[in-house]
């Protein structure tokens, strides 16, 4: 069992990663606001002097067409910095908040500050894989809805062990994407997963014992072909045009 002082350092570590998570995404939004403020205010002045016509100054002058500068602040504003959108506080991870915070409990128990992104995406891998029982169906209209049913339920398919692994790895900032299968006479979910050695595919849904044994925790695209061959069914069959270049080297023979 993990020592209580060891337990407080690692929900300490959640958090602060979380809070400057979200510190970085709100300063991308109120820079990106400004920019549209200031490109408005623009547009605005360069059309109020195409309906008013040249300046008194300017058609006076010999460049009756040169624009006057521009007043570092409206008199009316009395030196005040344009008001800006309110933002009612830091970016979410996700729509849902119910999702933020079963995300944000699961990290807490299963990462801890001295992990390396790849144990980190070992420690999702493992949970998901663990703590969801395979049901053969679930609700495939928003990964989101399927991510919050599966770690509420502890139940799900393929798509639920897809969008909740999603959820978890987007949370520790682990670069990912979806991947679906193609042919086949049913359908298959998983994630592709970038921990910075490139990018590798990551199925922690169980699969049938009828089925080869196999580990698909970052595997390659030629283990997923091997796999395929021996399992049959387009187990691992998809479009590789659809996603960035993936790695080679094999992590985890098997």
């Amino acid at each position: 069992m993990m020592p209580k002082e060891k337990m407080t350092e690692d929900v300490s570590y959640i958090r602060r990663m979380r809070r400057e998570q979200r510190a970085r995404r709100t300063r991308r939004v109120r820079g990106c606001l400004l920019s549209i403020a200031l490109m408005a205010a623009l547009a605005v002045y360069a059309g109020g002097r195409a309906a008013h016509g040249p300046t008194e100054n300017a058609r006076s002058g010999p460049d009756s067409g040169a624009a006057q500068p521009l007043q570092a602040s409206d008199p009316a504003s009395n030196g005040r910095e344009p008001d800006l959108p309110r933002t009612d506080g830091p970016e979410e991870l996700f729509a849902s908040e119910e999702l933020e915070e079963l995300v944000s409990g699961v990290l807490e128990s299963i990462v801890s500050e001295d992990m390396t992104k790849m144990e980190q995406a070992r420690a999702v891998f493992d949970y998901v894989h663990d703590n969801i029982y395979y049901t053969g169906s679930s609700d495939k209209s928003d990964w989101e809805a399927g991510a919050c049913a599966g770690l509420t339920t502890g139940k799900g398919d393929c798509f639920t062990y897809y969008a909740v692994s999603r959820a978890l790895l987007t949370a520790l900032e682990i670069d990912n994407l979806p991947v679906e299968r193609v042919g086949g006479e049913t359908r298959h979910y998983w994630n592709l997963v970038d921990c910075g050695d490139g990018w590798y595919h990551f199925d922690a849904c169980p699969r049938s014992s009828r089925l080869p044994a196999f580990l698909s925790f970052l595997f390659t695209d030629r283990q997923a072909a091997d796999y395929t061959a021996g399992a049959g069914r387009c187990y691992y069959d998809f479009d590789g045009s659809l996603l960035p270049e993936r790695a080679t080297k094999i992590l985890f023979p098997n």
